[in-house]
């Protein structure tokens, strides 16, 4: 199967020799990147910041179907049981949708109960199974680990002002 590649013609999976000598394979030696305004931004560091501890959360997880959104329902569940879908979806910045799909997901591992409220037959509050609490625990133990790697580049004070200026991007 032949097809062009911007000036290259590749056959069969190889590539044209004039196209291997115009277009030599980069070195394995790094070489400095200029990032140019990137590391002045807020958005681009924060984002950074984000990915290296999604990166441990993952690692902390340890192959675990438990995402971020699944942990944040967890707590806020075990933190305030009886607290609503939309509550949930407001204090953790995702629409309605998502967190329906994340309790699906947790009701159906036996986690997480909806239970009608009294006051209102519109409005279901979360509440957390034993066995959705002794995970919990297990998870945020898991969690506080994860987060070591990461919280040692700090002394407790300045984690703890990380902390609270980032907390001033929150929408609430």
């Amino acid at each position: 199967m032949d097809s062009d590649i911007g000036t290259q013609t590749v056959t069969a999976g190889t590539i044209a020799m004039d196209a291997v000598l115009r277009h030599p394979a980069p070195t394995r030696a790094r070489r400095s990147i200029d990032m140019d305004i990137l590391p002045r931004l807020l958005g681009y560091n924060v984002r950074c910041a984000q990915l290296a501890l999604h990166r441990g959360f993952v690692r902390a997880m340890g192959g675990s179907d438990i995402g971020n959104g699944d942990f944040g329902v967890l707590v806020l569940a075990g933190a305030n049981p009886g607290i609503a879908q939309i509550e949930v979806a407001t204090h953790l910045d995702v629409d309605k949708a998502s967190v329906v799909s994340m309790v699906d997901k947790l009701e159906q591992a036996g986690w997480v109960v909806r239970r009608r409220a009294l006051d209102d037959r519109r409005r279901h509050g979360l509440f957390l199974t034993a066995e959705g609490t002794r995970q919990l625990k297990l998870l945020k133990a898991q969690m506080q680990d994860g987060e070591e790697e990461l919280a040692s580049l700090y002394t407790e004070e300045e984690r703890l002002q990380l902390i609270a200026l980032l907390q001033r991007m929150r929408p609430w």
